[in-house]
């Protein structure tokens, strides 16, 4: 699926927390916490009033534990009134993308006229998932039996006996990797597709690892000369992306010198939330809004769950296609891409030839908050367009299941 955007659609501003190791220096706020915080500033920095703003969408992975309607209590958290229209998104590591493509779908269709989209994450507080059966027959329960449980509140409750044997007949699951990272159908992590992946292209362990150090170089270099604090809302204490210690990096290497998938070169689990705010040209105009860039289209490719690594790199080959086709510019110099796995960056080299790609490093080196991902690739996208003087831009991510986005943005004038 490819959409090459005919109606003027623009972007007014776009915002983002830092970005969070898992129990890191975000371990207090939950997404919603994280997504309140995005959607906010996102909105300040637009420069419109908050009546202006009609729906919000956000991306978000692992909701369990989070009551109703997440995008809604991220966006009244916000300071956005109760009437406001949302929607929550699980497109797995698309969902935020996913988030803004349903919101500039709607303005397409003239359903909204003023979108907040992007997403939000906290790996670090999702709650482990107790399973309702027995999963092993243990002294005093049979596999298959449901757990033995009493009310302890309003939507609590608790073990009734036998809580430790209950317990471990039944085992907790972590919904971030279960949710997040799990292809049930054919019982794999994403992990397991990776290394078949590597083994596929003939990637070597020392290339990826080469490839991997960019990527830590670059963000240790980006948060020392303080490159990305425009694009950060400071969230407390936490005003910088957190990144791995030079001790940790070395010793990282070592343990996983030959591994192609290791801690080393590939993307740590990560809190964050991120936003943007679209609305169409002729809309921002009556607002008397600045837009930062435009829309230029869009796309989408699914396919089976072993090809996901691939997928943000034909979706971004699909994109360019439909733009050259319908006769628009596609002269494209930089590219914000996923980095789930190290290994997708030589891929990247040869897909994006003459395109200076993640200029400030990676997930490898900032860590992958799942639902927030795509809005936080696509706004350090386009403050990067903005301070290296780059006039047309890409951001590209892939997402578990088997599919990727692509999405081309262009600098306003």
């Amino acid at each position: 699926m490819r959409h090459v955007l005919e109606q003027e659609i623009v972007i007014l501003s776009a915002a983002r927390t830092p970005v969070g190791h898992f129990r890191g220096i975000l371990s207090e706020f939950d997404a919603v916490d994280l997504g309140s915080l995005a959607i906010g500033a996102a909105v300040a920095r637009a420069g419109v009033e908050l009546h202006a703003i009609d729906t919000v969408n956000m991306g978000l992975v692992v909701s369990a534990g989070l009551g109703e309607a997440p995008a809604k209590a991220a966006a009244v958290r916000a300071g956005l009134p109760p009437e406001i229209h949302t929607r929550s998104v699980d497109t797995v590591c698309g969902s935020a993308m996913d988030a803004i493509v349903l919101g500039i779908e709607s303005l397409l269709a003239g359903t909204a006229q003023v979108v907040v989209a992007g997403g939000m994450e906290s790996r670090t507080s999702a709650p482990y998932l107790l399973g309702p059966k027995i999963r092993r027959n243990t002294e005093h329960y049979s596999r298959g039996e449901r757990l033995r449980v009493k009310r302890a509140g309003a939507y609590r409750w608790q073990l009734s006996g036998n809580a430790e044997e209950q317990l471990e007949g039944t085992g907790l699951v972590d919904p971030t990797s279960y949710d997040g990272l799990f292809w049930p159908a054919e019982k794999k992590f994403m992990r397991q597709y990776a290394l078949d992946f590597a083994a596929r292209r003939g990637y070597t362990a020392e290339q990826i690892n080469g490839c991997a150090a960019e990527s830590h170089r670059k963000a240790a270099e980006a948060r020392e000369q303080g490159l990305l604090k425009e694009e950060i809302v400071a969230t407390c204490e936490a005003a910088d992306d957190e990144l791995r210690s030079a001790e940790w990096l070395e010793r990282a290497l070592a343990e996983g010198e030959a591994d192609v998938a290791s801690a080393y070169n590939s993307s740590p689990p990560a809190d964050a939330g991120a936003a943007v705010v679209v609305t169409t040209g002729a809309r921002a105009k009556e607002l008397g809004a600045r837009p930062i860039a435009r829309g230029l289209g869009y796309a989408r490719i699914d396919g089976p769950p072993g090809d996901f690594l691939a997928a943000p790199a034909r979706a971004g080959e699909e994109l360019i296609a439909g733009l050259k086709d319908a006769g628009k510019s596609a002269n494209f110099t930089i590219v914000e891409a996923t980095e789930a796995f190290g290994m997708q960056l030589p891929m990247f080299e040869d897909a994006f030839t003459g395109m200076e790609i993640n200029v400030h490093g990676g997930a490898v080196a900032m860590g992958h908050p799942l639902g927030a991902a795509g809005a936080r690739i696509l706004t350090t996208l386009l403050y990067a367009m903005r301070r290296y003087g780059h006039r047309q831009g890409l951001a590209a991510i892939c997402y578990g299941g088997g599919g990727g986005y692509a999405m081309a943005v262009e600098t306003s004038d």
